[in-house]
């Protein structure tokens, strides 16, 4: 990077740049969305061209033109090569800067040396036309990896160059402070989110015109999550202490929001006000510099907003709402009492307000999964039932997900799908839930060949483009309808088929009833198969210590699942009902209270057997009906059992 009086500057020659024009004595800024949003409210009307004597040691005493802001690209790849790309206005008056000026960024602090400095603008180059003229100035500079790091705090500034001293051009360089090297003109704490320019710069030698505010939450994390607590990190520039005599002390505020979800009848969330107040929980440097942590502690803030009526067919905390949460920064002077909630609602003493993101727990890691049995007979219709795990996060799509089978390959067409899965869905509560994706597909009958290979995926679905649906559809390739979230090969045998676990049932298998040994080692399995102290004498006369699956039996015997029959014995043999599938899953599950004992089951009533039990299973999706009875005594098969645990 040259600091040469004779280098051109990295700026586009106006014969080769659309980004401003002079038109009809009018100045067109580059166009960017920010600054072409605060283009009418920020940015004086253009003078005319200043005079070429420009001598005077600082605008800021001459000239009450000079009102300068600075504008910026965001700065959030620190560890690759990037390009500040700068712009500004404002910078208008007589400057003692024989060459132009340029944009520096160094660490906050007194003669801290440059690590960033761009080329030279001129003022009124006669080939670049719109880098320097009428206060306007428009440039770049080039910052190499690493050389910031976000943890630390910036400064950019703009400075006029001293011209030369004998052979030396006195103008900053990097590495050396810019201190006695040129007239410093404008700085401003540095924002690697980019600025829009609608803060003035600190003009030096006066109060700033304006004070900034931003703020950003422990690492990389996007969200505060309320559960587990943390800091809340508020940067600032300009609360000089002239400026805090005049407007008062500075505090912060977090606060519920007023608004509570619209689909629904929830409780208010419970008013919580924490206040952080200059002075006791933060301090202001003398140079104006905000750096304030802001903790919260876990659960010191209300995680959901609750149903005042548990939803039919749901438990309450799968419906449960997160909720809403506002910073504010604000001002108090002395003598004045604490603000109230509804002074902040009110807007009272307001300097910045803005909404805070929250999530009530952090969310795992996405890392996709998808489990199925094995295949049926391809010869005849058939539905595939998949379980995806892992699929946490953010999905960009309008719709929801589903589940797709195709010929393994690029750009292959769709041979079946799943229904839509939407994310939290009023009354599919068990279809897109927590990381989890249930679904069915269809397979016609001679749709797959066992001498092809398949593969099963989970896809975005973005609803409907000029009338047609934009997500998978059998007959088409997705590829350009939607998002790819996770792909794995279609196993005939299964998806456990190769990580040494028992086979899955064959089609005739999944015929035969299921049993209570059988349901009593599925639930032990999914429970991880925990160590169990197992006694010498088996508690039942029917069950051999040697039994593959007496550790199972006595696991359900500690946690209370089963004791075996009234006769003493365990009847592991024994066929199962839908009432002892709920039975059992209801004590695996911790036999938990029911927040409602809404149901819509027409052959329940709250004398029925197992009656708390059905309604949990219902509500949880651990049943087989979808008819409007339960049918307690139907006897599970065992593909039957292996939808019910999957669900379970």
């Amino acid at each position: 990077m040259s600091a040469l009086p004779n280098s051109k500057s990295s700026l586009l020659y106006a014969t080769r740049s659309c980004s401003a024009l002079a038109l009809a004595g009018a100045i067109i800024l580059p166009v960017t969305p920010a600054l072409a949003q605060n283009a009418t409210a920020d940015i004086p009307a253009a003078a005319g061209s200043l005079p070429g004597d420009r001598v005077r040691e600082n605008p800021t005493d001459t000239s009450d033109e000079f009102y300068p802001h600075l504008s910026y690209n965001a700065l959030k790849n620190t560890d690759k090569d990037q390009v500040l790309d700068f712009w500004g206005w404002g910078f208008e008056g007589d400057f003692n800067s024989p060459k132009g000026v340029q944009v520096v960024v160094r660490e906050v602090g007194l003669n801290s040396p440059v690590l960033v400095v761009s080329d030279i603008v001129e003022y009124n180059h006669e080939n670049l036309a719109f880098a320097y003229q009428s206060g306007y100035i428009h440039g770049t500079a080039k910052i190499p990896a690493n050389t910031l790091d976000k943890e630390k705090d910036y400064v950019i500034e703009v400075w006029g160059n001293n011209g030369y001293e004998g052979d030396e051009f006195i103008t900053p360089v990097v590495g050396q402070a810019p201190e006695g090297r040129g007239t410093l003109l404008a700085t401003q704490e540095l924002d690697f989110e980019g600025s829009d320019g609608t803060t003035a710069a600190d003009i030096p030698g006066k109060t700033p015109q304006k004070v900034t505010f931003r703020y950003r939450y422990d690492g990389e994390d996007s969200y505060l999550y309320t559960a587990e607590g943390g800091t809340i990190h508020v940067k600032g520039w300009g609360y000089t202490k002239e400026w805090r005599d005049k407007h008062g002390k500075v505090v912060f505020y977090i606060a519920t929001s007023r608004g509570v979800p619209d689909d629904g009848d929830f409780l208010p969330a419970k008013d919580v006000l924490l206040r952080f107040e200059e002075g006791k929980d933060f301090t202001i440097a003398e140079n104006g510099t905000l750096n304030a942590q802001l903790r919260v502690k876990p659960g010191e803030l209300q995680n959901y907003y609750e149903p005042r009526v548990p939803f039919p067919g749901a438990p309450s905390y799968e419906k449960r709402y997160e909720v809403n949460y506002e910073i504010g920064m604000f001002t108090e002077k002395q003598g004045q009492p604490p603000l109230t909630l509804d002074d902040l609602r009110a807007g009272k003493n307001v300097l910045f307000h803005s909404a805070l993101y929250t999530q009530a727990f952090r969310p795992s890691p996405f890392a996709p999964k998808v489990e199925y049995k094995a295949l049926g007979d391809t010869t005849a219709d058939q539905n595939i039932y998949f379980l995806g795990t892992g699929f946490y996060g953010q999905f960009n799509f309008s719709r929801g997900v589903q589940y797709v089978i195709r010929e393994k390959g690029s750009n292959t067409p769709v041979l079946g799908t799943s229904d839509i899965f939407e994310y939290n869905h009023p009354s599919h509560i068990s279809e897109f839930k927590n990381g989890k994706v249930r679904g069915v597909v269809k397979v016609p009958a001679n749709t797959l060949d066992p001498a092809k290979k398949y593969v099963v995926e989970v896809w975005t679905n973005n609803g409907y483009k000029n009338g047609e649906n934009a997500g998978p559809v059998v007959g088409k390739a997705p590829e350009g309808r939607s998002e790819l979230l996770a792909s794995q090969d279609l196993n005939f045998k299964g998806s456990d088929a190769d990580e040494g676990k028992q086979p899955s049932l064959t089609d005739e298998q999944r015929k035969e009833r299921a049993t209570r040994g059988e349901l009593t080692a599925a639930l032990y399995a999914q429970a991880g198969s925990p160590k169990v102290n197992l006694p010498v004498v088996s508690p039942w006369p029917d069950v051999k210590t040697t039994d593959p699956n007496f550790p199972a039996y006595v696991w359900a015997r500690q946690k209370g699942i089963t004791f075996g029959w009234s006769d003493g014995k365990f009847h592991a043999e024994a066929s199962i009902s839908n009432a002892t599938v709920a039975a059992f899953t209801y004590r695996a599950a911790g036999s938990p209270t029911l927040d409602h004992d809404w149901h819509s089951y027409t052959d329940l009533t709250p004398d029925s057997a197992f009656f708390r039990e059905i309604v949990w299973a219902g509500q949880n999706r651990v049943a087989l009906s979808t008819s409007g009875t339960f049918d307690p005594k139907h006897t599970v098969t065992r593909g039957e059992l292996e939808v019910l645990m999957m669900a379970f």
